[in-house]
């Protein structure tokens, strides 16, 4: 009887099957994760770009809170400003009532200053004076310092406006101190043409210069100023006019020959007169108008004008130059 043979097979289709479906469920598994390992991977940049960015941060930090520090500085700053404006509007809202009665001064002094200079355009249009001759009669004692240097600036404009109202016009200078000081009491400038002398006019006045020492009285020597004012050689054909400048009136012993010498001079030509100019000066505001009511009994004896020295120097001289006090 034959014997039946018997083969081993290692390769059947049941492990190929299992080996096909094991690779295949391999590549299923690759195909599948793959896009998790790509995201992975593209997360960790961005992770590293987010770190990055935290380290820039942290870096600007400081530099935030200082920023921060100083817009609250400025905050403070501004909420100090408002509470500034605030009072300040308060304070303006109080003071309405004191600032309209300021302001009807103020409109009072305008209207009585445009009076003035009504008159002296009346007296302008006129132009009956040919010939003019003023001497100045010029206190230059330390309280006239701010006057005496605007009346340096002011000379030449008031001789160009002189020189347009009147054909001839000659200025003469008399500048006078106290003689307790040990100084020269007085200076003098002959009265010169305005065409051909101004800056000469202009150079010794702007050299006067104030007393280095003040007297020993409150009352200055404006005696012996007028008295060498009027001594001037003067034009008998000219209009001829004394204007007294100065914060203070003469020494009392004196006043009364002042007014007396003041009067006699005006009485003796219809063309003559003496005018004041008083300045207000710490001194002089000091001590109370006294000083201010012999100028204007000065201005009255001389048949001239008073005026306040409140305004530009200029305006000042004309007025007291020119203004017909009638």
């Amino acid at each position: 009887m034959k014997r039946p043979r018997r083969e081993v097979s290692i390769f059947s289709l049941s492990a190929l099957d299992v080996l096909a479906t094991a690779t295949g469920t391999f590549v299923l598994i690759v195909v599948i994760l793959m896009p998790y390992y790509r995201k992975t991977f593209t997360a960790g940049a961005a992770l590293e770009e987010v770190r990055a960015a935290v380290a820039t941060t942290r870096a600007e930090v400081p530099q935030l809170e200082e920023r921060i520090a100083t817009e609250r500085a400025a905050t403070a700053d501004a909420e100090a400003e408002r509470a500034r404006l605030l009072a300040e509007i308060a304070r303006l809202r109080a003071g309405t009532s004191a600032d309209a009665a300021a302001a009807a001064d103020a409109q009072a002094a305008a209207a009585a200053r445009q009076e003035k200079i009504d008159r002296l355009k009346n007296t302008i249009n006129e132009r009956i004076v040919k010939q003019l001759d003023v001497v100045f009669v010029i206190d230059t004692t330390r309280s006239m310092e701010t006057a005496l240097e605007e009346l340096g600036y002011a000379l030449r404009g008031v001789a160009r406006i002189l020189e347009r109202l009147v054909p001839s016009v000659r200025i003469g200078v008399v500048s006078y101190r106290d003689r307790d000081t040990g100084l020269p009491p007085i200076q003098r400038f002959m009265p010169a043409d305005t065409k051909t002398g101004l800056d000469r006019i202009v150079r010794f006045v702007q050299t006067l210069g104030v007393s280095p020492r003040g007297g020993m009285t409150r009352e200055e020597d404006l005696y012996l100023g007028l008295t060498e004012a009027l001594a001037m050689p003067f034009r008998p054909d000219a209009k001829q006019s004394v204007v007294v400048i100065g914060d203070a009136a003469t020494h009392w012993p004196d006043r009364q020959a002042t007014l007396a010498r003041a009067r006699r001079f005006a009485d003796s030509g219809r063309q003559r007169s003496i005018s004041t100019l008083f300045v207000a000066t710490p001194i002089s505001l000091r001590y109370g108008q006294g000083d201010r009511a012999f100028f204007q009994a000065l201005a009255e004896a001389g048949r001239g004008s008073f005026n306040d020295h409140a305004g530009e120097m200029i305006e000042s001289i004309l007025l007291s130059t020119l203004v017909d006090p009638t």
